[in-house]
């Protein structure tokens, strides 16, 4: 009897020792997950411009983007000259 009485003791304490304490058991609030969902979607919004910002100017400052602008710009004058003349 004694022993049982023990082990009860024992696994009450345990159980509410590994309960987890009221502040981390309390959950967001569907208005703060909206939030954060918000927050999150700008973020990653945000990086992927910063990116393609960086990506486009890599682009822009490149050999073979300028040899495109180039031959454009080039065919363009051709096609102003023939029609001015």
């Amino acid at each position: 009897m004694k022993l049982l009485l023990a082990l009860s003791v024992v696994l009450i304490a345990l159980s509410v020792l590994a309960e987890p304490s009221s502040a981390e058991s309390e959950e967001p609030s569907i208005k703060e997950k909206f939030k954060n969902i918000g927050e999150a979607l700008k973020d990653a919004a945000v990086k992927v411009g910063e990116k393609a910002k960086s990506v486009i100017q890599v682009v822009h400052d490149s050999e073979i983007g300028q040899k495109t602008r180039n031959f454009f710009t080039e065919g363009f004058q051709k096609i102003k000259d023939k029609f001015s003349k």
